[in-house]
């Protein structure tokens, strides 16, 4: 044991002895017992991760504590809700806002709709460790709305929240990630790995299967399969950069790297700081705003290289092309950080919240266009540090040659090929953990070619985007820039239209055959026939009329099984 290999390096009386031995090694060791709850001393944080790596995490809540992350009662979350908070969220955008909403204190679209995660207590049991006492809540905007339906929320634990100085096998908190809008579970695993490849600082990733127990409600109750990653906080820093001395921000603002003039406060609402700024670090980032939106560009060109660490930023936007990650740095306000390195006091860019990689945002371009991403201009709106950091030529000059030097190492197809086959095999048996349909969906992302149902399965999309980037490089194409509002991908939708079409061909048919019929007989079955079609046919040729109606009804019949086959069809889908 640690504790006893240090007392043995004392020289110690043995006076001093029997006191460290009477009062203090016994509640140390008694406390790190009881912190396993008698289980082998926990291994390191890497026990968390890896993508061949699950682990069990047993989630144990009262139900008060559960009540505390529960949006408010008064907040709609329908899709009347939702587009009325997108209406906000545009009007401020317009307005040169941030991307926060009065009714909440959280930034994102969530926010608008006056949701505010709030942590609640709670233990938690992983891998047969015990620790109490820590804060639970949900996180995730568009996840967290997307999950709402089926109520299999993103969570974040904070072991710190509500005992101070707690952690878990050396880290103070994790994110459990729903995966809700992909159905691979493997998106943002594969490039977080991809980025720490290409030696971007980028979160660990592992899987697990998650419980939930609340007293009197539920008992283990299996929540699905989610992916662990890693959290950015000091811990992160100090294992990536040796120091958590710098400047940790998490932006959230309509725009990149925004200029807010010489009022520290907009900053700190617009870039989220997440380490206690410091007044030098506070004017460094001000300065730098103010380079890349005030200056003309020979003056940025002469100094941004002393704010800026320019070769890591290359990477940075050549690892976010490579892999078409819009919903990110590129394409919204948010999902990356930002560090203030404190040895050379320049700025770094890092990854977050990748689940719409691959081409999967479908909120920007058509998935042929982002199959097709543009290297130089990925997006049609301004982007005024990529646009003036690759307008200095030796700058995509080095750009281009990390693109070139992706496509042989952390992007070759082979390379890929093989990831993607070792982690879907691993996962696909858990799938099914996710619910019905989970399977089904999990193996069209693993297919060879693209489905009505899915536009990205993963190893198309790789040899698609390889494609795209060798003849960007050659100079045989540009590459398209994208931009919200690009045309939905309907390719998904496109059977369930042609089903409902032809049922409501079918049951046009039924529904004149039956008013033929039915005023045939009478009046009144000519009406009801009228309106209660495809019932009151079918009631009236096998009930009332069988010399009239018998044939009518058996066609009525038809398109009711048609109906109920296509309606439950439709909910498995959606399930």
């Amino acid at each position: 044991m640690v504790v006893l290999e240090v007392v043995e390096s004392w020289s110690l009386t043995g006076i001093e002895a029997h006191i460290l031995n009477r009062f203090f090694i016994p509640p140390i060791f008694a406390l790190t017992m009881s912190f396993g709850q008698g289980a082998e001393p926990s291994a390191g944080p890497e026990s968390l991760f890896g993508l061949d790596n699950v682990i069990d995490v047993h989630i144990r809540i009262e139900s008060e504590e559960w009540a505390k992350l529960q949006p408010p009662a008064d907040v709609r979350l329908d899709g009347e809700a939702v587009g009325e908070a997108f209406g906000d969220l545009i009007a401020d955008a317009t307005a040169g806002g941030h991307f926060r909403s009065e009714k909440s204190t959280r930034p994102g679209l969530a926010g608008y709709l006056g949701v505010d995660h709030q942590y609640g207590r709670a233990d938690v049991e992983i891998d047969g460790e015990t620790v109490r006492g820590v804060g639970l809540r949900y996180k995730g905007n568009g996840t967290f709305i997307e999950g709402h339906e089926s109520r299999r929320y993103s969570f974040k634990i904070d072991f710190n929240e509500y005992v101070k100085g707690q952690e878990f096998r050396g880290i103070t908190k994790i994110n459990l990630n729903n995966n809700i809008t992909d159905p691979s579970l493997m998106r943002e695993a594969l490039s977080y790995e991809l980025f720490r490849e290409a030696k971007i600082p980028a979160s660990r990733v592992g899987y697990a299967k998650v419980y939930l127990t609340i007293p009197g409600e539920t008992k283990r109750k299996s929540v699905g399969l989610f992916t662990v990653v890693e959290q950015k906080d000091k811990r992160f820093l100090k294992r990536n950069y040796g120091s958590s001395k710098g400047l940790l921000m998490k932006p959230s603002t309509f725009g990149l790297f925004r200029y807010f003039g010489d009022d520290w406060h907009e900053y700190e609402i617009g870039f989220v700081p997440k380490t206690e700024p410091t007044e030098e670090q506070k004017k460094r980032v001000m300065e730098f705003a103010r380079l890349i939106h005030e200056a003309d560009f020979d003056e940025f060109e002469e100094r941004y290289a002393d704010y800026l660490d320019v070769d890591q930023f290359l990477r940075f936007v050549a690892c976010n092309v490579v892999v078409c990650n819009l919903d990110s740095f590129f394409g919204g306000s948010q999902n990356h950080y930002i560090y203030l390195e404190p040895e050379s006091n320049r700025f770094q860019f890092l990854p977050w919240d990748m689940d719409h990689s691959f081409g999967a945002f479908h909120m920007m371009g058509t998935p042929d266009a982002r199959r097709d991403l543009s290297i130089d201009r990925p997006v049609t709106d301004k982007h005024p540090i990529i646009d003036r950091v690759l307008r200095v030529p030796a700058n995509k000059e080095r750009y281009h040659a990390h693109l070139e030097d992706y496509l042989n190492t952390v992007f070759d197809e082979d390379k890929m090929f093989g990831k993607i086959e070792s982690v879907g095999a691993f996962v696909r048996p858990m799938v099914s953990l996710n619910g019905g349909g989970a399977e089904a969906r999990f193996d069209r992302v693993l297919a060879a070619e693209p489905s009505w149902e899915e536009q990205h399965p993963l190893k198309f999309f790789v040899t698609k985007r390889r494609e795209s980037i060798r003849a960007q490089l050659d100079g045989l194409s540009s590459g398209e820039s994208v931009g919200f509002g690009g045309f939905p991908d309907i390719g998904q939708f496109i059977p369930w239209i042609i089903s409902a079409l032809v049922l409501l061909f079918l049951n046009a048919i039924g529904w004149i055959w039956g008013i033929v019929v039915g005023f045939r007989g009478s009046t009144l079955w000519g009406c009801l026939n009228i309106f209660l079609s495809p019932l009151a046919p079918a009631i009236y040729g096998f009930a009332v009329r069988r010399d009239l109606g018998f044939r009518c009804a058996m066609f009525a019949t038809f398109c009711i099984i048609g109906w109920i086959v296509f309606i439950a069809a439709v909910v498995t889908q959606i399930s």
